[in-house]
């Protein structure tokens, strides 16, 4: 009967791994490298996992599908109350996938479909004016 209990146990707790189970929640930030509306993807180039190779940092890129459902969403700081109250936070509007471009930092919200990374939103940063 313990035998039971623990492999149930394990298995949910692997189920629950962040990245394992497909599900939606895995973040990549960094700058927009390529966007290919061709292909239906977009290069992310990012450090994280922060990595170091003699010294050295070391960036990633990603290839990342982008979907008809993939959500494109503009993140701006607010000069003053935001909708939520917060003085300075973010105000978010949609942005046409069009509207991305290379050079853009941007985090991307992924799930694993096909053992590829398939974007759920892109969220698109533009730097506050100081």
């Amino acid at each position: 009967m313990n035998r039971i209990w623990i492999t149930v146990l394990i298995g949910l707790v692997v189920a629950t791994i962040p990245g394992r189970s497909g599900a939606e929640g895995d973040k990549y930030s960094g700058t927009v490298i390529a966007v290919d509306q061709a292909e239906g993807t977009i290069v992310v180039e990012g450090m994280g996992p922060w990595q170091t190779k003699n010294g050295v940092t070391q960036v990633q890129r990603r290839s990342i599908v982008i979907t008809p459902s993939t959500e494109f969403v503009r993140l701006e700081r607010a000069t003053g109350p935001a909708p939520s109250g917060w003085v300075g936070d973010f105000v978010e509007s949609r942005l046409a996938e069009r509207q991305v471009s290379p050079g853009d930092w941007v985090t991307v919200t992924v799930t694993a479909e096909d053992e590829r990374p398939t974007a759920v939103r892109v969220d698109v940063w533009q730097p506050s004016a100081s």
